[in-house]
């Protein structure tokens, strides 16, 4: 069970996941300048197993699949019902570049992205990680195929961690 936290810089991070932090991905924002923020969005509440209720409309999941990895087509399912149900988004990459019929719609991995998201982590496949859009904090969330039970426990961890971190 992966219990740190991976402090992903957003000078680095940016232009290898343009859609996280909403920008077209043909263009690399001026570092200079702050990237805009889009436009302000209803809170999305989860409760922590603690009962403290936070907003999580800022973060979503980062998940790595491969389109014939079996742990992925089992695991798919209950990501994205979970997902739903919380009002988080997935952003998917495929090491293979295909989807499946769950996650028909996802990025190819590169070099660069693989560095980012994988420096202390073996790549398998599925590995999810939780990113705040605003400042692409990455929090490592899970690698494998959970059932529904485990991921609302991994979830719990690890935005737990992110509020006794302060980078909720």
């Amino acid at each position: 069970m992966i219990r740190t936290l991976l402090v992903v810089s957003s000078l680095t991070l940016l232009p290898l996941v343009p859609a996280l932090a909403g920008t077209p991905a043909t263009t690399t924002p001026n570092v200079q300048q702050p990237v805009p923020s889009a436009a302000p969005t209803s809170p999305v509440w989860f409760r922590l197993a603690d009962g403290r209720t936070i907003d999580i409309q800022h973060w979503q999941v980062v998940h790595f699949i491969r389109s014939d990895c079996p742990y992925c087509h089992r695991f798919n399912p209950v990501l994205r019902d979970m997902a739903d149900r919380l009002g988080l988004k997935v952003f998917v990459y495929s090491f293979d570049g295909v989807g499946d019929a769950v996650f028909p719609d996802v990025l190819p991995t590169n070099d660069a992205v693989l560095e980012q998201f994988f420096a202390e982590l073996p790549k398998v496949t599925p590995t999810d990680f939780l990113v705040n859009t605003q400042t692409l904090v990455t929090i490592p969330l899970a690698q494998g195929a959970l059932t529904e039970v485990a991921l609302s426990q991994r979830l719990d961890e690890s935005f737990g961690l992110a509020v006794r971190l302060g980078v909720l």
